[in-house]
């Protein structure tokens, strides 16, 4: 047994799904932001058509108004068309009438709206707890993957300063939302305005019913008494006067409460055009953030079909492979002394999975070797690949070998390129150590005294089966490609283990990689 040193870790690519995970995070509030802006912006919308409506309304009350006051004038020339007038006055009052019921449902309405304009504040607070919640969790996020990732400093100081920036954006969406507030609160001091004017028209309608009662009264006085109660008819007629007065005041009070209810508009209507504008600009952002996650996709996909063809940074390649799997005893220890039964299921696991990673797999043979090396299947026939179904045929296979005896990794590359002449193109070493036995050592070397150390007899040997690739398994034939020779290797507590591994895969167009201890 040989002594071997541990071989540096490889460390596998994974932060390109940390970025994406944060970079989707920051994505999700952007989103969350515009919609709460998008619907406080829809809300303020329609307060402000339901206040257009108002004015217009008002207007055509403030016109009928009008009217009435010109019917009134005309009855102080016309005493005798006093019954047309209060006929006019009739319809007046159900105008009044109607208009106080849809005052009434302008305020139910306004209500209603005023309670939906609550309800949405409340899920916008909400959704904008859940989205400070989830900034929080995806800090913390961010914090334990700076704990497992101090190679990629850099990366996460970008993912912290956009969720910095996300985190700015969410402070100036709650100020939108408190901005939201006050205008909620400016609502309900106008529904309360309305509420106010409703009363009012209902005590101009009682007032003008009560003075459509008197003035009934009065004209049936008059038609009994029309020639005798003249004095009577002229006080009657100085009482719609000052009725008309006082209906031109209220007039005046009704233009004044429109022209600040105009005010109040213009104000809501500069509000809701800042608030457009905040949503464009989120839109924009987002826009942009969509289009790097989709360059990002676009990189990832491609790096995944990359990595996909590839086992820890060895191109899978060969649509004719031989697997070399090394059964010595050193396969079943972890040390020179230490048996390890995870060691060869873990082997037997790694061949699994370099099979299943070849996409041009088509027909293979395994080969186990220690002292002399022999056939998995089928005296070395090539086996068709059938994908899960050889596999855990190989699996099967491997688990009933039990690692003994040397190294001849000689006899094992002897054997595998024998089936050259029938499309051999790859071949995969598993091992872990120098060669221990076979040919490659002069008789002056086998009788040395003192003997040769193994790491020194490992490395003669190893140099052998090195140049016999070269001169002649593995030299340029014409019409035959030159067979490529990639090397895995395990558990390394020497360098010349990981050395000659390196360079016999060097040689032969191949790759290695060395896995390190569990």
């Amino acid at each position: 047994m040989r002594v071997r040193h541990k071989q540096p870790t490889l460390v596998s690519m994974w932060m390109l799904d940390v970025f994406c995970c944060a970079l989707g995070c920051v994505t999700l509030l952007f989103l969350l932001n515009s919609r709460m802006a998008t619907e406080s912006a829809k809300a303020n919308r329609t307060a402000l058509l339901d206040l257009e409506n108002t004015d217009k309304k008002l207007a055509a009350a403030l016109g009928a108004l009008d009217a009435t006051k010109l019917k009134l004038t005309s009855e102080q020339a016309e005493r005798g068309k006093l019954a047309a007038a209060l006929t006019e006055l009739e319809g007046v009052r159900l105008k009044l009438m109607d208009e106080a019921r849809q005052l009434a449902d302008q305020l139910k309405l306004a209500r209603t709206e005023k309670d939906e304009t609550g309800r949405k504040l409340a899920v916008a607070r909400d959704e904008a707890k859940a989205a400070q919640e989830r900034l929080d969790a995806t800090q913390l996020d961010l914090a334990a993957i700076e704990k497992k990732a101090g190679a990629t400093a850099k990366e996460l100081a970008t993912a912290r300063a956009e969720m910095t920036d996300a985190d700015l954006l969410l402070k100036k969406r709650q100020k939108d939302i408190e901005s939201l507030t006050k205008k909620d609160a400016a609502t309900a001091t106008q529904v309360d305005g309305l509420q106010r004017l409703v009363r009012t028209k209902d005590d101009e309608r009682v007032a003008m019913e009560t003075r459509m009662s008197s003035a009934q009264k009065e004209l049936t006085d008059l038609e009994a008494r029309l020639r005798a109660t003249q004095k009577e008819l002229d006080a009657q007629l100085a009482a719609a006067q000052t009725a008309a007065k006082a209906l031109a005041e209220e007039l005046a009070a009704a233009k004044a409460g429109a022209a600040k209810a105009g005010e109040e508009l213009g104000t809501a209507r500069a509000q809701i055009k800042d608030l457009t504008r905040k949503v464009d600009d989120a839109n924009v952002t987002i826009i942009d953030l969509q289009g790097d996650k989709a360059k990002l996709a676009d990189k990832y996909n491609k790096f995944q079909k990359d990595s996909e063809s590839r086992f820890a940074g060895v191109a899978m390649t060969g649509k004719r492979a031989v697997f070399l799997v090394d059964m010595s005893g050193s396969m079943g220890k972890r040390d020179l002394q230490t048996l390890d039964s995870t060691k060869w299921p873990l082997v037997i696991e790694t061949v699994c999975k370099v099979m299943r990673s070849i996409p041009t797999l088509e027909r293979y043979q395994v080969i186990v070797f220690s002292s002399s090396a022999k056939w998995l299947f089928d005296d070395g026939e090539w086996q068709s690949y059938d994908g899960e179904k050889s596999v855990e045929g190989v699996r099967t296979a491997l688990l009933k070998v039990k690692p003994v005896d040397d190294t001849n990794v000689f006899a094992a590359f002897e054997k595998a390129f024998a089936l050259r002449t029938t499309g051999l193109d790859t071949i995969y070493l598993f091992s872990d150590g120098l060669p221990t036995s076979g040919p490659g050592l002069t008789p002056a070397q086998e009788r040395a005294n003192p003997p040769l150390s193994e790491t020194e007899q490992g490395t003669i040997l190893g140099r052998h089966v090195r140049d016999t690739l070269d001169r002649t398994w593995n030299r340029p034939v014409a019409g035959q490609s030159k067979v490529r020779i990639n090397a895995v290797g395990f558990y390394f507590d020497s360098v010349e283990v990981g050395a000659f591994l390196w360079a016999l895969a060097r040689d032969n167009d191949g790759s290695f990689v060395g896995m390190s201890r569990p």
